[in-house]
């Protein structure tokens, strides 16, 4: 089996992407889907999925709007232009919590929680670090 060109590789990517888009009942457009790593395999004539792999053949989907990321399990296509518009996280709300990292004082173990996929099943991390704060003010 000769392996494809990253090229090759990104139009069978979206080429499958677009008949999966073209299945969609809805009639929304398709911007996101996911792709197992043995469909990959299949769709480039690939052994391996190498994260420098997936670098190159993602130069390639960019022109087209479209980019894959490993995610472990699985692999995802996202339109790039739907991430663009996603809330946007900064450092700046965490000028307090910097310093104290540079300054070697930052208690990581506090925070341990925001590891567990439970903490983000709900929205109450979104008033954790709110509730840390005053958590720490009071004491």
């Amino acid at each position: 089996m000769s392996e494809l060109t990253d090229k090759q590789c990104a139009l069978m990517i979206l080429l499958s992407l677009q008949e999966r888009g073209a299945r969609r009942r809805d009639g929304k457009a398709l911007t996101r889907a996911r792709f197992s790593k043995l469909t990959l395999k299949r769709l480039c004539q690939r052994q391996t999925l190498s994260p420098a792999w997936i670098d190159r053949v993602n130069e390639e989907l960019m022109r087209a709007g479209w980019v894959l990321i490993d995610v472990g399990t699985t692999y995802g296509a996202i339109k790039v232009n739907v991430v663009e518009n996603w809330p946007r996280a900064i450092s700046k709300n965490l000028q307090t919590e910097l310093a104290q990292v540079k300054s070697r004082t930052f208690e990581f173990d506090r925070h341990e929680n925001l590891l567990s996929k439970e903490a983000w099943e709900t929205t109450t991390h979104l008033r954790g670090r709110n509730m840390n704060r005053s958590e720490t003010t009071e004491e």
